[in-house]
């Protein structure tokens, strides 16, 4: 393809990514709840912060049935626009927008300082439009955009950074990653293998920005809200495993981009040899090694945010550079040789992308859905509720949309339940012996319950559901059982 054809085709995929998250940003912002089930749970983690001034409650002296597995940072900051008269939903969706305008801002930056290139820069961009994860990420009540947002501008730091004090700073975002999400430790911290083995000269600038903003940030941490921090994020946070799960993320977030991740590697294994040495391939290959964490039971498409940047890092060069999809200069680096079967490749990767595309719509439109079902039928489902108090339901932003905190997050404490870390018991008897009154779930009680429902729920809670004398349906598979 022609320099035009390349411009034109990086053009009408970063005008997909701009339509599809307006779109879907738009969309949600009409309705009073998100879809993500962890979005419903930070929501309900906030305002419990905001009424009762405790953001991580112990589970065993104050009875409360609920455990926050994430760093506070982004809360912080969500907890500022809310004191400032913001509604809370609205002020965690603002915040997490910011994060994603600053993601894509960084991701631009970088690919045009390695390559100074604004075709590739706009194809690159574009091609975050064909990313589940990314997407379906914006519009909502999140944190992941912050946790990546810190890990990306790290490694362009690291990276483009020529100086010592340029370097600092890279240590202190990657820091700061991990006050988003926890789990941004492992990028951050191959990272700093990456500078001691290519950059030994300012090996001390970034350990001494990231020990530093990582001692601050723990001590802050520990000082305003004690040890049960540190308990919430790294005991009750582990979890259990399935590979089954595993499987069906894999199948669902890193399957439909099989194309794409075979050029990136491709680009490195069979190219220059020095390319092994470039900072976004080490960023790559610690972001697809670190997606098999998603191994643990209730990971979702956030676990492959990193991998997918990492992808558009690493491909939308080759693909949107000026002189051509896979041109003769790409072909002739990746020592791919000219045969017929060479020569579809940009057209199979341009039907990959937009294979995918029309599956990031379509996960879009399925999920607005659901939430307009919810939406409409809102005012019955809350009458199901009591007048007052903390309500039992699976999706805490159902709870909170209806005005009620949630009385359990079921996922968390189920698998506490499973490592012998919660006694489940006293809260089982309540629910079968109609104490509670109502429950309402996201399955039918009546039928076999399989996956995420599965795991949020104790064996005995799911025996009660089923025996419920009142069972009703409500559009959008939510299911109110009462006793």
């Amino acid at each position: 393809m022609n320099r035009p054809w390349v411009q034109l085709a990086g053009r009408v995929q970063l005008a997909w990514l701009i339509t599809i998250c307006l779109f879907w940003s738009i969309s949600l912002a009409l309705h009073p709840l998100d879809p993500g089930y962890t979005a419903g749970e930070l929501l309900d983690h906030l305002q419990g912060w905001m009424e009762t001034g405790k953001l991580y409650p112990s589970i065993e002296g104050d009875g409360t049935l609920r455990v926050l597995n994430y760093p506070p940072m982004v809360l912080v900051l969500i907890r500022f626009l809310a004191l400032l008269g913001i509604q809370p939903l609205l002020a965690g969706r603002l915040v997490n927008g910011l994060g994603v305008i600053l993601v894509v801002g960084v991701i631009g930056w970088w690919v045009q300082a390695r390559g100074r290139d604004w075709t590739a820069s706009i194809g690159s961009l574009g091609l975050l439009g064909a990313s589940v994860p990314f997407v379906y990420g914006t519009g909502q009540f999140r944190i992941e955009m912050w946790a990546v947002l810190g890990t990306v501008m790290g490694w362009a730091l690291v990276d483009r950074g020529r100086t010592g004090r340029a370097v600092f700073w890279a240590g202190v975002l990657l820091a700061m990653s991990c006050f988003a999400k926890q789990t941004q430790v492992v990028p951050s911290l191959v990272a700093l293998v990456w500078v001691w083995k290519y950059r030994t000269t300012e090996l001390r600038s970034i350990l001494f920005g990231y020990l530093g903003a990582g001692i601050a940030g723990a001590t802050a941490i520990t000082l305003v809200w004690g040890l049960e921090p540190w308990r919430h994020m790294l005991i009750y946070t582990t979890g259990t495993y399935s590979i089954m799960n595993l499987g069906w993320q894999f199948l669902s977030h890193v399957a439909p981009w099989t194309p794409l991740l075979s050029v990136a590697a491709y680009s490195v294994l069979r190219g220059r040899p020095e390319a092994r040495s470039d900072p976004v391939w080490w960023y790559w290959c610690s972001a697809l090694v670190w997606s098999f964490s998603a191994v643990r039971s209730g990971s979702s498409s956030a676990y492959f945010l990193d991998l997918h940047m990492a992808t558009v890092m690493l491909v939308g060069p080759v693909l949107f550079s000026a002189g051509g999809v896979l041109s003769g200069a790409d072909q002739a680096s990746l020592q791919i040789p000219k045969t017929r079967h060479h020569r579809l490749l940009p057209w199979i990767l341009a039907f990959q992308v937009i294979g995918a595309d029309i599956a990031v719509g379509t996960v879009a439109w399925i999920n607005l859905s659901r939430v307009s079902d919810i939406t409409e039928n809102l005012a019955s489902i809350c009458s199901e509720f009591p007048r007052s108090g903390p309500v039992l339901t699976e999706e805490a932003n159902i709870a909170q949309a209806c005005g009620h905190s949630a009385l359990i997050h079921p996922f968390i404490m189920t698998s506490l339940s499973q490592r012998g870390l919660w006694d489940a018991s006293d809260f089982e008897t309540a629910v079968a012996s109609g104490e509670i009154g109502t429950a309402v779930i996201g399955f039918d009680p009546r039928q076999p319950v399989t996956g995420a429902h599965l795991d949020r729920w104790t064996l005995p809670v799911l025996s009660a559901f089923r025996l419920a004398p009142k069972q009703t349906a409500y559009p959008g598979g939510v299911w109110a059982v009462s006793w």
